[in-house]
């Protein structure tokens, strides 16, 4: 009997997220009113009601979580500053990896720029190039 018990508690839980699933995805399908943030600097950008992601003008979804957008009422918000933090990551490199050569930085990546591939740091900081090596 307690076994039973269990698989059918079980079967509930599932049940029951598979509604809380449902239920979000229909709400999602509802449109919701696009938010104007203003950012410090006074830069205005379109943001999704619910992700805070940007949306670019006139879009009918939101690409990040997939929410109806409706732009009659747009509103406006301004954004909340929360300070800044550094942040660091770790990574390993080639032995003969020197700084500025985004050809041997494992985080750089294949652009294409005036017809060529080139290899591009995504930190925008080829020429002072801030990885510090150990």
């Amino acid at each position: 009997m307690i076994q039973c018990n269990k698989v059918l508690f079980v079967k509930d839980e599932f049940n029951m997220k598979m509604e809380d699933e449902l239920r979000i995805q229909l709400i999602k399908q509802f449109g919701a009113e696009v938010l104007i943030a203003i950012e410090e600097d006074g830069t205005e950008n379109y943001i999704c009601p619910t992700c805070r992601r940007p949306v670019a003008k006139r879009d009918n979804k939101c690409f990040a979580c997939e929410q109806v957008l409706k732009w009659d009422n747009v509103k406006r918000v301004e954004t909340q500053t929360c300070g800044v933090k550094t942040g660091t990551i770790s990574f390993q490199v080639p032995g003969d990896f020197v700084k500025g050569n985004c050809r041997k930085c494992p985080i750089s990546y294949i652009a294409r720029r005036d017809n060529e591939n080139v290899y591009d740091c995504p930190l925008n900081m080829r020429s002072d190039c801030p990885i510090t090596l150990e």
